[in-house]
């Protein structure tokens, strides 16, 4: 469960109580059930109104299913926010360890960060070009390893994990049974179904890849920093960390648009 539905029940709740006590105080509102049967109807009215009320938005908050909607632009504007709809998604189990892989890469991406943003400032000061140019190629690299992690997310969202259980399930039903040419068979509709499926696995475990991958290179670019006892606008550009880095940017962004 999400911060954000923790909060929504807190107040639904809150709210419930907070009312019933205003209604209900001989100090306040003051209804009863007795004698006046006005009073008596209102007051019944609430108390049913609260159950309905209780019952009705705990189950929406806890159990109904959210409503397909995919990450567009800028929903997510930090890392707790990606780590949130990460976590959002652990209740199709198939990506659990997806989402931990990628929880735990977002937390390594941010103390790299924090690491080179210490060791620059150790050569350089805010105002300098190599500087600038420096942050320029690191802030390129988050937005790539974060746009990976919005389209791991979008995919998390249209997978079907019911049906896909389901699909497994039939597969594993029809082992036994003879082959049958038919394309139009239990058996075939089943395996194109689980082949899509296995696409968007692999998909998203092709996006956790690419991003270990980021990791890998800001390690060499740590590295490589880090042994420099000068370093000019042309010492960066001939860097090997950031020559990789550049050909990364350059080529994924053509491919995996989700």
């Amino acid at each position: 469960m999400s911060k954000k539905q923790i909060i929504k029940l807190i107040c639904l709740n809150l709210g419930i109580a907070l009312l019933n006590v205003i209604l209900f105080s001989r100090g306040l509102v003051g209804l009863t059930i007795g004698d006046d049967a006005l009073m008596s109807a209102f007051a019944v009215t609430e108390i049913v109104m609260s159950i309905i009320a209780f019952g009705y938005g705990n189950y929406s908050l806890l159990f109904k299913e959210a409503e397909v909607k995919l990450l567009k632009g800028g929903e997510l504007t930090d890392s707790k926010d990606y780590i949130e709809a990460l976590e959002l998604r652990r209740g199709k189990k198939v990506f659990d360890l997806d989402i931990s892989t990628a929880i735990d890469q977002i937390n390594r991406l941010q103390d790299k960060d924090n690491a080179l943003e210490t060791i620059l400032l150790q050569y350089f000061t805010p105002q300098e070009m190599t500087y600038v140019r420096f942050k320029s190629v690191i802030d390129s690299v988050n937005s790539l390893f974060y746009s990976n992690i919005k389209k791991m997310i979008n995919r998390m969202i249209i997978f079907d994990d019911k049906d896909y259980r389901k699909t497994l399930d039939k597969m594993n039903r029809m082992k036994n049974l003879p082959t049958v040419n038919d394309p139009y068979s239990s058996a075939n509709s089943a395996g194109t179904h689980l082949q899509i499926y296995n696409e968007h696995l692999n998909y998203v475990k092709g996006l956790v890849s690419d991003n270990e991958g980021i990791l890998v290179k800001l390690d060499s670019l740590l590295l490589e920093i880090s042994k420099l006892d000068d370093m000019s606008d042309r010492g960066l550009e001939s860097m090997a960390a950031i020559r990789e880095i550049n050909e990364l940017i350059d080529q994924t962004k053509f491919y995996k648009q989700m």
